[in-house]
């Protein structure tokens, strides 16, 4: 398989995608993308871009879930108000979900089991 590459304008257009997809995923109504692997994927090959272009910046502490605790809760909130699909999924299904959900933020073991054991109200 090729992979296919997004040529990109500089560290600006990385920075502005970066930012508009975090926007557009935590800062709207949940829809069909909002825990899509794909978009996951991009999310996290970007912040790797980020991190490899500016190494004074500590992007692997931003990128800790748990210093995002409002990203977090919007998570939390998000698996509580599922529907019946829930509590049906296996638990490794669970699991890679939620790491979809928080892309590219990385939880903490500690953390991801929890949100992978929320019940839905």
């Amino acid at each position: 398989m090729n992979q296919w590459q997004l040529p990109l304008g500089g560290l600006d257009q990385a920075r502005s995608l970066h930012r508009m997809l975090m926007e557009r995923k935590f800062d709207g109504p949940a829809d069909e993308f909002f825990g899509s692997p794909h978009i996951a994927a991009i999310q996290h090959s970007l912040a790797d871009m980020l991190a490899a272009a500016e190494p004074h910046k500590d992007w692997n502490l931003w990128r800790r879930a748990e210093h995002q605790p409002h990203r977090v809760e919007q998570i939390r909130d998000h698996l509580r108000q599922s529907g019946s699909w829930w509590p049906t999924m296996q638990p490794e299904t669970r699991r890679q979900y939620v790491q979809d959900l928080l892309a590219p933020l990385i939880p903490s073991d500690e953390l991801l089991d929890e949100l992978v054991n929320i019940t839905n109200s």
